[in-house]
């Protein structure tokens, strides 16, 4: 698998934006994923690329939202980019990973599947099919 992107949950998704912007990153449109409830906005810079991820209603429970309340703006999941998404998931199950979020197709992928996988020992791990 190769990294895809470094996620970052934002309250504000303009805020950050152009906080990012001001670093030098340059930002594809934003997204909104109704069936998530989050507004999605990808950022490049020198080859690393990040996903700003916020809550599109706020009066509703998003994947964002428990981090927002409880730590704020952070940095919270990898995402890895694969070639074969249903062997890379069995093989991270047999290393200990669990399912949190089941695959299934994504707007900001354009529909490929994605899933989301909890390891304790290193954290919340993003897969999109390549």
């Amino acid at each position: 698998m190769k990294i895809d992107h470094i996620g970052y949950a934002v309250k504000n998704i303009g805020q950050a934006l152009e906080s990012f912007e001001n670093l030098g990153f340059t930002f594809e449109p934003i997204v909104d994923d109704p069936d998530r409830n989050i507004r999605i906005a990808f950022g490049e810079k020198d080859g690393y690329r990040i996903e700003l991820v916020c809550s599109l209603d706020k009066s509703k429970k998003s994947p964002v939202h428990t981090y927002l309340s409880n730590v704020g703006p952070i940095p919270y999941h990898i995402c890895y980019r694969s070639m074969n998404l249903d062997d890379e998931v069995e093989k991270l199950k047999r290393q200990g990973f669990k399912v949190i979020i089941e695959a299934s197709p994504s707007i900001a992928f354009l529909g490929k599947r994605v899933i989301f996988m909890m390891n304790l020992a290193l954290g919340l791990f993003e897969i999109v099919e390549a």
